[in-house]
């Protein structure tokens, strides 16, 4: 008789468990349990003897840095797998740190789940990979999926060339009317204590534009350690500059991810133009948005970032998030 394999996901994106399920359900002897945050796993490691956890870092309520601190939280052994788009070098030290031995990032190949499985006695499929019945595709779902690993993906470009640990996002995807993104722009132009930069791009059907915000004393700082310097003490330049990596890093890893090569234009700062704010767009019209923002652990420093896309643009990301479902 096959002894029966308790696995645990715990990951934010029901996308990602969709994902699993569809290698892991292949596999006879497997019993999959779900977490949707570290407070959930903690919870299903309480009460179920789990044999594997595949864990995310980045999760609200409580991310994975934390449910690792909490464990042991029964006489079970667990094998733990990180599953994370964080593959900051410095991520991965802390996890190690913590006792965890094996990582995967995001997004994987199967071949790289089965290898995992294989280490703790979890035998690949003899038979065909699951199917699921056919569900409208959630593409704002999807797309929260593909913004984490490009996120990921900047982080840890931005943490090698500062040498330090950048504390992930929670990207937050969602249309929103141009009445409600009025406001936040206008907020984010009367902010006397914070500087914005602006950024068009554009790249196969999708025209957009980036917003970034710097905020805190040490915005200079920041900047000389990721090897920007300062000419003209009147310019923005560092800002610029910054704001420019910060742009390039993420719309980078979604060429990477979606196959559409991105353009961009020479950032400004934001009080010498705002197309986005033009008084004849319709306060009904809605734009496709992303919104995040990375944190150094020890500078006084906040950046945040802005995305918008038109609605032309939106159709396209429908289409392409369909292909990847």
């Amino acid at each position: 008789m096959l002894h029966n394999y308790n696995i645990l996901i715990c990951d934010d994106s029901p996308f990602v468990h969709r994902t699993m399920a569809r290698y892991l359900c292949s596999i006879d002897n497997v019993v999959l349990h779900y977490a949707l945050n570290g407070k959930e796993g903690l919870e299903c490691l309480r009460h179920n003897d789990i044999d594997i956890l595949f864990l995310d870092l980045t999760m609200p309520v409580m991310d994975g840095y934390t449910l690792l601190e909490s464990l042991p939280v029964s006489e079970h052994d667990t094998n733990v797998v990180i599953l994370s788009a964080d593959v900051q070098q410095q991520a991965i030290s802390r996890c190690e740190a913590l006792g965890v031995e094996h990582f995967m990032a995001k997004p994987f190949e199967p071949s790289e789940l089965f290898e995992n499985l294989s280490r703790f006695g979890v035998t690949s499929p003899i038979r065909p990979l699951a199917t699921f019945p056919c569900v409208e595709t959630n593409y704002i779902e999807v797309f929260r999926e593909v913004a984490n690993v490009a996120l990921g993906r900047g982080a840890a470009i931005i943490s090698d060339h500062l040498g330090e640990f950048i504390t992930m996002p929670l990207p937050i995807v969602a249309t929103t009317e141009a009445s409600s993104l009025a406001m936040t722009l206008n907020e984010i132009r009367d902010n006397e204590h914070a500087v914005a930069i602006s950024q068009r791009f554009v790249g196969g059907g999708i025209y957009g534009e980036a917003l970034v915000r710097l905020h805190g004393k040490d915005i200079s700082a920041f900047g000389q350690r990721l090897g920007f310097s300062q000419v003209d003490e009147h310019t923005n330049e560092i800002v610029i500059d910054i704001a420019n990596l910060m742009v390039s890093s993420f719309l980078g890893a979604l060429t990477e991810h979606m196959n559409i090569p991105f353009s961009v234009r020479q950032p400004i700062v934001l009080e010498e133009y705002m197309h986005w704010s033009d008084s004849t767009k319709s306060a009904a019209t809605e734009y496709f948005t992303i919104e995040y923002g990375y944190r150094a652990e020890s500078l006084d420093l906040d950046c945040d970032v802005l995305f918008l896309m038109d609605n032309s643009s939106t159709s396209v990301i429908k289409k392409i998030m369909e292909t990847l479902h």
